[in-house]
């Protein structure tokens, strides 16, 4: 991977979010592909986020043990 402009970076990692989720121009999805091609850190982060949504998912569909929601419901703080 080359070095890359810092700038780029900044510019990546604000669109990241709208590149996961599909919702960006063309033109700006083929820009992020290219800089995510030729920056390891941007690529690390990218994996990271993808990982953690897909883990997200995961955790959403799965229902939670009910002995475990007891015991959370224990702890929880009256207001």
């Amino acid at each position: 991977m080359s070095e890359v402009d810092p700038r780029e970076c900044d510019w990546c990692e604000e669109v990241l979010q709208p590149y996961l989720d599909r919702d960006l121009s063309e033109a700006d999805r083929i820009k992020v592909t290219a800089h995510l091609a030729k920056c390891k850190w941007c690529d690390d982060r990218y994996k990271f986020e993808g990982d953690f949504r897909r883990l997200v998912r995961q955790v959403v569909i799965e229902p939670m043990d009910p002995a475990l929601k007891a015991k959370l419901s224990e702890l929880r703080l009256e207001l």
